[in-house]
C-alpha cells in the first residue's frame, strides 16, 4: 500500500513531535531493545544510515535512555512477531501496552496482556547486548558501511 505524500509528511511530522518527548526539561526513562536487523538493514543512503547510527549512539549517552541490541546469535526471540512499547503510567495499574499495526494502532490494558508483554521484554532485556556492548556494535557496523 503506497502513502500519499501527504500521509507520508504526516507521519513524519507525528514522530518528530514524539522525538521532542525526549528532550523536554523532565523526559521520561525510555529502555529500547533492538534487533540487530534494525542496525543493519540499510534505509535511504550509506550517508543516511550512517546518521541514523550515530544518532542512537548519542541517544545511548543520555541519562534517559537505554539501548540494548539484541544480536542476530541469540536467535528467535519473544518479539519475533512484531514491536510493541509498553506505555508506563505513574503506577503499574496505569500502563498500557501498544502495537503499531498495519492500518493502526492497538492499546492493550488488561493485566493479562500487560503481563504476557512485560515478561516478554524482561525476556528481551536478558538476551540482548549491554549498552555497553550495544554502542560496541553499532559503532562497528556504523564503520562497515
Amino acid at each position: 500500500m503506497r502513502l500519499s505524500p501527504t500521509e507520508i509528511e504526516r507521519l513524519v511530522e507525528l514522530r518528530l513531535r514524539r522525538q521532542e518527548i525526549i528532550n523536554r526539561p523532565k523526559p521520561p526513562h525510555i529502555w529500547a531493545v533492538l534487533d540487530e536487523s534494525v542496525i543493519r538493514r540499510v534505509v535511504g543512503d550509506r550517508d543516511i544510515m550512517r546518521e541514523q547510527l550515530a544518532h542512537l549512539l548519542r541517544a545511548n549517552d543520555t541519562p534517559n535512555v537505554t539501548l540494548q541490541v539484541l544480536p542476530f546469535e541469540k536467535g528467535a526471540h519473544s518479539a519475533a512477531m512484531g514491536s510493541f512499547v509498553i506505555l508506563g503510567g505513574a503506577e503499574p495499574s496505569l500502563d498500557v501496552v501498544y502495537v503499531d499495526i498495519r492500518t493502526g494502532s492497538l492499546f492493550m490494558e488488561k493485566d493479562e496482556e500487560l503481563n504476557r508483554y512485560r515478561l516478554a521484554f524482561d525476556c528481551l532485556r536478558a538476551q540482548a547486548l549491554d549498552m555497553s556492548a550495544s554502542s560496541a556494535l553499532i559503532e562497528r557496523v556504523r564503520k562497515e558501511l
